[in-house]
């Protein structure tokens, strides 16, 4: 026999439980906790030997004798065992890890075996009727420790939140925890089963070990209690308020050693009463959440996974259900007895299959548990209790408050909520929050209202039983539509614009309606327009497409307004365009809001219009008509007579002429639409002009500075366009400053460090937002990086991907470059061949979309190829390297001229004509005043300085093509 088997049995006991180790078994009280055999044969082997470490290899032969295996089993089987004891940060610790070493058990323990008692085994039970809790209480160690505090300091503490909260597990799990604390006991006196006031002295009589022998049963309770020193839970206590109020309060004057806690929906309201609101369990956030391990980390979810393992045996959440269980806790707004029942269905549904179910209302949470009260088996079960309590006029402006998908103000419930008869809503909402059925959340912009989920889910059904629906959401809507136009068109747009991204899920919940059977589609278009300028504001950009292709399609005979349809084109063309990239759509869009805007003689729609249509251009490389309309834009702005709307036509036209190449005005024109637009920064908002003209216009000065080669101001007006954007916290305005600027001049100047954390933050945003056309530009400019650190093959297949992707998005003008990058890593990779077809294809787009400012490193990459492919005595390289010289002369493009420059000097130095190649070089060096520190620059000193030493010799040893 094994030493095991020669072990005597006992029984030990520690905090709540009791370990037996002839049974093999742990309890909880009188519950049984749930463990897997390995588990309780290592938890076995380290209470058996307390206070000493085992090692873990002594643990892996117990747990698991004649059998290898690695070491993480023995730290999954303890991390069960710890989960299974209630382990935290913040509660007792019964196991210590020794790193590398083993683990000790720590915790106090009690011995009970062979027959006889330990010596600190209680003599006689503590008096109580509390009964035993066959689950362990999750999440609630702070809440624990809050309500002790209060009734350790005060005598009457009320436990007050929504139904299903946890109230009465907490007040059950608190009053365990201080039974020490009281001579003659703890009691829990339960009201759920009595509907009179008039009962309330016999329960407690009932309840408590009294012999009243008084006529007056209440007087006879306080005499009996007097000198008692006890602590009175009283549990739901909800609908019998008042009565409980008076009880309570009479025998806290009577019987001064005695404490209460009470568990109500609502606080008692009587002198003395330390009220706690117990708010549900946290949820993990919207964010991503990529593993288990991070959702595990919140409450809820930890309390799903427990009860769905007491549900399916060996149940685990694993990575693919990790962000479906985050969903569930959080659509039912971590509320502890929902997420248990939702629980109870793992096994018919999956962590997949109960987000739907979940999301079709509260009748799916049908709990089919036994032994537990009616109105604890299903959610809905315990807020019709509530909705029962309530009087008419609380249950009708309940009832009405379904009507709204998300939080609200007190003048949205006050304007939504029809009067009936001398009902307030203001006091009757205030009682509602008082009662945990409505939470309110106080901001620096006041209060704002909402039901819970599964609230919201309930009262809904109420609304559409009485047939109330169609009349509120109508009401809700004109109401929306009022406000969001005000916040549109008022003095403060920008932030009231940004502020109402708070009424979105109302404007959702009525959007689904209106475009649904039996909705009303002419109030979802009027809502949709009206939401246009949030959704741009905020770049909800997919929100915006999904939204306004609906409403859209919803025009038609019954419901013809232009207005709306000028509106819902102009936003969908600038959403499409941002989005997907210049397709047929989105330009067909934009052209149909400037008919319909000429057509109503509206000339700020015309010019919002215009821009968006000058961006597209721009973006689409139709740079002519991009110049075109943005001469037609002066002549709108000169009839407008509106400031800003100068300076947006600024902030265009000089993005027109930089892709012309006509630099020095392009850089007055953006300085003087920046200094305006960063001065006065309600002008500079996306929901009413399409984009961030002050970060664009930023981005056409960083542009200018290197083509006219001010490196040093390059760098300090790309750092100030991306702290720009960033403060708006705008993601257009993110990606737009990081692909003009943070991304392509740092690649340009070399400094890789700052390109590669550019990159990252531009292809992270792109892809959060699902802006595809800029996730596509994020990919080739990765592939340049991955080029300039000498990572061929990587690079191409980025670049081949980006080019690939972004032809479909005709994103010419980020596309262009990226083939002459192809271009250049195909010659320097040895093939010249591949590389020319690349340069051919660049420089012919470059010619036909009138891409000046492309113009000469184009040619300078056409003649590099050709060199690569022809060698040092190819006549056609040497014509476009010298052409590429006299395009960036004529444009005062010094930025341009030092690469033109850098590659016909080292062309001219291959067939030995260093002393030309060097009075070349020299000429361009020499013009610059700034950026000596770049890359490009120091490059181009150590170039010429190398052509000077080899000048002197080439005189003396002439090469036969020098001297022709």
């Amino acid at each position: 026999m094994s030493d095991r088997d020669n072990t005597p049995e006992r029984t030990f006991l520690f905090g709540p439980f009791r370990l037996s180790t002839a049974k093999r078994t742990l309890f909880d009280g009188d519950g049984v906790v749930r463990l897997g055999s390995k588990a309780i044969e290592i938890l076995i082997a380290l209470v058996e030997r307390a206070g000493e470490l085992v090692s873990k290899r002594e643990l892996v032969e117990i747990a698991w004798p004649d059998t290898f295996v690695v070491e993480a089993n023995l730290t999954v089987q303890v991390a069960a065992l710890r989960r299974a004891l209630g382990e935290d940060d913040t509660a007792n610790q019964y196991i210590v890890n020794s790193p590398g070493r083993g683990y000790r058990f720590v915790a106090p323990i009690r011995v009970l075996g062979e027959g006889r008692a330990a010596v600190d085994e209680p003599t006689s039970p503590p008096a109580h009727n509390l009964p035993a809790q066959l689950t362990r209480l999750v999440g609630r160690a702070e809440a624990l420790r809050s309500v002790e505090r209060k009734l350790t300091d005060e005598r009457l503490v009320s436990i007050v939140g929504p139904p299903g909260v946890g109230k009465t597990s907490l007040s059950l799990r608190m009053a365990e925890t201080m039974l020490p604390q009281f001579r003659h006991g703890v009691w829990l006196i339960d009201l759920v089963s009595i509907t009179e006031a008039s009962l309330i002295p016999s329960v407690i009589a009932s309840a408590l070990p009294l012999d009243v022998r008084s006529s007056d049963m209440p007087s006879g309770i306080d005499a009996a209690l007097r000198y008692k020193n006890l602590l009175l839970i009283f549990d739901n206590c909800e609908h019998l308020i008042e009565g409980v109020a008076a009880a309570i309060g009479e025998l806290l004057r009577c019987a001064g050693e005695i404490k209460v806690l009470t568990t109500s929906r609502e606080p008692l309201r009587i002198e003395g009463e330390q009220i706690f609101r117990l708010p549900p369990l946290a949820v993990p956030p919207l964010a991503a959440i990529v593993s288990p391990k991070d959702v595990l980390a919140y409450p809820a979810v930890q309390l799903f996974v427990e009860r769905a393992a007491a549900i399916v045996n060996d149940f685990e959440l694993t990575d693919a259900d990790a962000a479906f269980a985050a969903q569930i806790c959080r659509g039912l707004d971590g509320n502890p007895l929902a997420i248990e029942v939702a629980a109870a269905r793992i096994d018919t549904f999956g962590v997949k299959g109960l987000v739907g179910r979940i999301e079709t209302g509260v009748e799916l949470l049908a709990d089919a548990r036994r032994g537990t009260p009616a109105r604890h088996r299903t959610i809905a079960a315990a807020l019709e209790w509530s909705y029962q309590l309530l009087s008419v006029g609380e249950r009708h402006v309940l009832r009405c408050l379904g009507v709204f998908g998300g939080s609200f103000t007190l003048d949205a419930a006050i304007s939504v909520i029809p009067a009936v008869g001398e009902i307030d809503t203001a006091s009757i909402l205030a009682d509602l929050v008082c009662k945990s059925l409505v939470s309110v959340e106080i901001g620096s912009d006041g209060a704002r209202f909402r039901l819970l989920e599964i609230a919201k889910a309930f009262v809904l059904a109420k609304l559409i039983e009485k047939s109330e629906r169609t009349e509120l959401t109508l009401r809700l809507a004109s109401c929306l539509v009022e406000m969001l136009r005000k916040d549109a068109d008022g003095p403060d747009r920008v932030k009231t614009l940004r502020d109402a991204v708070q009424e979105l899920d109302n404007v959702r919940g009525i959007l689904n309606w209106a475009f649904s059977p039996g909705g009303r589609a002419e109030a979802g278009v009027a809502l949709a327009a009206a939401a246009v300028p949030v959704w741009l504001e905020n770049s909800l950009l997919t929100e915006c497409i999904a939204w306004t292709t609906k409403a859209i399609d919803a025009l038609g005979p019954a419901v013809a307004d232009e207005r709306s349809e000028l509106i819902l084109k102009a936003a969908f063309g600038l959403a499409v365009m941002f989005t997907e990239g210049m397709t047929a759509r989105s330009r067909e869009a934009l052209n149909r809001s400037l008919e319909l805007a000429g057509q109503l003689g509206d000339r700020r729609w015309e010019l919002r219009a215009r821009l968006g249509l000058v961006l597209f251009n721009h973006r689409r490389g139709d740079f002519r008509s991009a110049l075109a309309d943005t001469k037609r834009i002066e002549a709108l702005v000169a009839e407008a007579d509106e400031p800003v709307a100068s300076a947006m036509m600024k902030s265009v036209k000089s993005a027109s002429l930089f892709f012309r190449a006509e630099y020095p005005e392009a850089l007055k024109l953006a300085r003087e639409a920046h200094e305006y637009l960063r001065t006065h920064t309600i002008a500079s908002q996306i929901g009413r002009w399409g984009m961030n003209h002050s970060v664009y216009a930023q981005c056409v000065m960083a542009r200018g500075y290197w083509s006219l080669g001010r490196f040093d101001r390059t760098v300090r007006a790309c750092i100030s366009a991306q702290s720009e954007a960033e403060e708006t916290g705008n993601p257009t305005s993110i990606c737009q400053a990081l692909s003009w600027c943070g991304v392509s001049l740092f690649l340009i100047l070399e400094d890789l460090d700052r390109a590669a954390g550019a990159i990252r933050k531009f292809k992270q945003v792109a892809c959060d937002n699902n802006f595809q056309s800029y996730v596509f530009a994020s990919i080739g400019f990765e592939g340049r990086l991955l080029f300039l650190r000498g990572e061929i093959e990587p690079a191409e297949r980025l670049l081949r991907e980006a080019l690939s992707k972004l032809s479909g998005a005709q994103y010419e003008n980020v596309s262009i470059p990226f083939l002459g990058r192809l271009a250049e890593l195909l010659a320097a990779d040895g093939r010249p061949e591949e590389g020319l077809l690349a340069s051919t294809e660049c420089l012919e787009r470059t010619r036909a979309t009138d891409a000046l400012w492309l113009l000469p490193d184009s040619l300078r990459i056409h003649g590099d190829v050709l060199a690569a492919l022809g060698g040092a005595n190819s006549s056609a390289a040497e014509l476009h390297l010298r052409e590429a010289m006299d395009v960036s002369r004529r444009q005062g493009a010094l930025g341009w001229e030092l690469r033109s420059a850098d590659s016909l000097a080292r062309f001219l130095a291959a067939q030995h004509r260093c002393e030309e190649a060097s009075a070349l070089l020299e000429g361009t060096v020499g013009k610059f005043v700034e950026g000596f520190e770049t890359v490009p620059f120091r490059r181009a000193k150590t170039l010429l300085a190398e052509l000077r030493q080899t000048a002197p010799a080439e005189r003396r040893h002439p090469s036969p093509r020098a001297t022709l």
